[in-house]
């Protein structure tokens, strides 16, 4: 029998070897053609982005300069960069791509610079990719995932029909500013014998456009949605990052689990050189006879630790660590010293006493009336109702108000930066600009986020950022390489749902590896269970000192350590992505690399039948596996042909039970 927990303990660390999906030799071909054909020493290479230039399509024509540089980054990752000059209108474009071989995936960066001594042209509809892909057939479809929405719908996989006769042409984009309210930017779309992954990296208001065009292919275009602009001499803008990845086959769940790896190997963030995964959090609720959390919060640690706690969390409501509370004191980012007295120093300090790290929450971008923020610095707030956007695209507003949030995460010595964002940006940005420089708010905003993050994490090694914006509606690709969304929905401020625990984490397991939600039970339960993901916030005092809630939390921080290296593996859904009560619901990860895996299952509450047959994917026919269950003594022996349809059997309802599988 192979070792499997050695194995698996071992993929966790440091550049995660390929542990499931991998391209094949066609795959990686299929990318190599597409960076050859758009990045190239030739003037005659197409380009794979757009713009206007006072109203007209830019060409690049012969007259444009073209310079082109290409280096090894890493074993396997190279990048190329294109930069084009136009001496006419002063216009520098530097397109960069970062190649992946191992993974078939491109990344595309295009930015723009005003080198002449005026203003530039005016620049509009900017974009990062336009390209079109060869399509055989009549018919593609687009698969991709709605957004958040505090419901049971959150991160639905959604399958739209892109038909060539009829010329459609479908174009999506988030709600209000943040990226992935009502949408995600996750797409891929899939063509007869295959198709391609397009990803948006963008903090803001982005837009894609998929547009089926006869004899030309497939034209998909992506950037941000509104861009109407002249540059100042010498400003330099960026666009939205764009992925591509390629992949060949029937099955679209395939491009889905290249991407997870991707995510996985190149773009989640690390600590000390691990992945960092989702983890095992916990909190308090008491007070002392005082109203103070100190006393409280430091006696918890000791036994959050021992029971396999790992992160002390700290969220907004109900510890309100800052005057003023919630929402109303989001401005104000220092201690509440009626709360604690001392500071936040020994919260910090008994949490890294116990082994715990330390999570804070925060809430920077909004402002309310009549917090330090707007006191101190009324300029640098965009006016609303009733809350105040602040300014991150002034430079001196984002570099006090890092130095500002730096002095708590010092003071407490955090090590989870909790980033919440509850309003809306979008009319905020678009109120802020002035004629002719529609979307530079936008632009100077993210680029300014993702520098405040880069500064804070670069001052505080090891620092992470827990990506929060009413839930999961600030999730995509570059987000994603600073943190983690460890509360994806705001449904779960409402208390527990089991069957939208269930779908939204089947959801965002397609697109994104590691996320994590409230939970509001512990193991071995229904509730617990439908909620579970490599680590998640135990919202069931779990310092209490009663017997059951100290074994409980054990047995759920054991259970929680046994699945993680699994979810490093493929996703594949069981069941129907229904809200239907009356029906079977579950997942399954794989992992090829030990040829082992374990699914998840749940009978729901009106389910009438007592058993469901699984169709365990991506298992080897004629190879014998050893079955065991969480909660059951009885082992079993099957083929993976006869787990291609394994019966499991669930007596109450509601209920779930855990299957693992290994070869023997």
């Amino acid at each position: 029998m192979k070792s499997i927990p050695l194995v698996l303990t071992f993929a966790v660390a440091g550049g995660l070897p390929a542990v499931a999906a991998t391209p094949s030799p066609q795959e990686i071909q299929d990318a190599i053609h597409w960076i050859d054909t758009y990045f190239a020493e030739t003037p005659a290479a197409p380009a794979a982005f757009s713009f206007t230039c006072d109203g007209a399509p830019a060409q690049l024509a012969q007259n444009w300069t073209r310079t082109y540089t290409q280096e090894s980054l890493a074993p396997g990752v190279e990048r190329r960069v294109l930069v084009l000059n136009d001496a006419r209108t002063g216009i520098e474009l530097t397109y960069t791509a970062v190649f992946y071989r191992e993974h078939a995936a491109i990344e595309l960066l295009l930015e723009l610079r005003n080198t002449g001594a005026g203003d530039s042209p005016l620049l509009e509809q900017i974009r990062a990719l336009d390209c079109a892909f060869a399509v055989d057939g009549a018919r593609c479809t687009l698969h991709h995932a709605l957004g958040e929405s505090n419901s049971a719908r959150s991160f639905m996989p959604v399958a739209d029909a892109l038909d060539f006769e009829k010329n459609t042409s479908l174009a999506i984009a988030p709600r209000g500013g943040r990226s992935s309210d009502e949408h995600m930017p996750f797409f891929n779309v899939q063509w007869p014998g295959g198709g391609v992954v397009v990803a948006i990296g963008w903090a803001g208001q982005w837009e894609a456009r998929f547009q089926c065009q006869h004899d030309k292919g497939l034209r998909v275009d992506c950037g941000m949605q509104k861009t109407r602009l002249r540059l100042d001499p010498g400003e330099r803008i960026r666009t939205p990052r764009v992925l591509l990845q390629f992949w060949r086959g029937d099955d679209d769940l395939r491009a889905n689990n290249l991407f997870r790896q991707w995510m996985l190997a190149h773009n989640l963030p690390r600590r000390n050189g691990e992945l960092v995964l989702a983890p095992i959090c916990g909190s308090v609720t008491e007070v002392d006879p005082d109203g103070s959390y100190e006393g409280p919060h430091v006696r918890a640690m000791k036994p959050l630790a021992e029971r396999g706690v790992e992160v002390f969390w700290s969220d907004m409501d109900p510890q309100q660590w800052y005057p003023g509370g919630f929402p109303h004191g989001t401005g104000t980012w220092e201690p509440d010293l009626a709360k604690y007295p001392h500071g936040l120093r020994p919260i910090g300090e008994a949490a890294h006493a116990a082994g715990l790290k330390y999570l804070l929450w925060f809430e920077p971008e909004r402002v309310a009336p009549g917090t330090r923020i707007e006191e101190l610095h009324p300029a640098w707030i965009a006016k609303g109702q009733p809350f105040h956007l602040f300014r991150l695209d002034i430079a001196e507003a984002r570099e006090w108000i890092t130095d500002y949030i730096d002095k708590q995460i010092t003071e407490a010595n955090l090590n989870w930066l909790r980033w919440d964002f509850n309003i809306e940006p979008l009319g905020y940005w678009q109120r802020t600009d002035e004629p002719e420089r529609e979307g530079i708010t936008e632009i100077r905003h993210v680029e300014a986020l993702y520098a405040m993050w880069e500064d804070l994490m670069q001052r505080h090694p090891g620092l992470v950022i827990d990506i929060c914006a009413s839930g999961g509606r600030r999730i995509d690709f570059e987000t994603l390489r600073y943190g983690l969304p460890l509360w994806h929905s705001d449904s779960q401020c409402f208390g527990a749902n089991p069957v939208t625990d269930q779908l939204q984490n089947g959801a965002l397991f397609r697109w994104v590896p590691l996320h994590g939600c409230g939970n509001f039970a512990l193991e071995p339960s229904y509730l617990f269970r439908s909620g579970m993901t490599t680590g998640n916030i135990l919202c069931t005092n779990p310092s209490s000192p009663d017997p059951q809630v100290e074994a409980g939390v054990r047995r759920s921080a054991a259970l929680y350590q046994k699945v993680r290296p699994f979810m490093l593996g493929d996703f594949y859904p069981l069941f129907a992505h229904v809200a239907h009560d009356d029906v079977w619901y579950g997942f399954q990860f794989h992992r090829p690399d030990v040829d082992a895996g374990f699914a998840v299952v749940f009978r729901r509450a009106q389910a009438p039948y007592v058993s469901a047959e699984l169709r365990l994917q991506a298992l080897s026919p004629d190879t014998q596996y050893t079955v065991t269950f969480e909660d059951r003594t009885e082992s079993a022996e099957a083929s993976g042909s006869e787990l291609a349809g394994y019966v499991v059997r669930i007596s109450e309802a509601p209920g779930s039970a855990i299957l693992y599988y290994h070869a023997k």
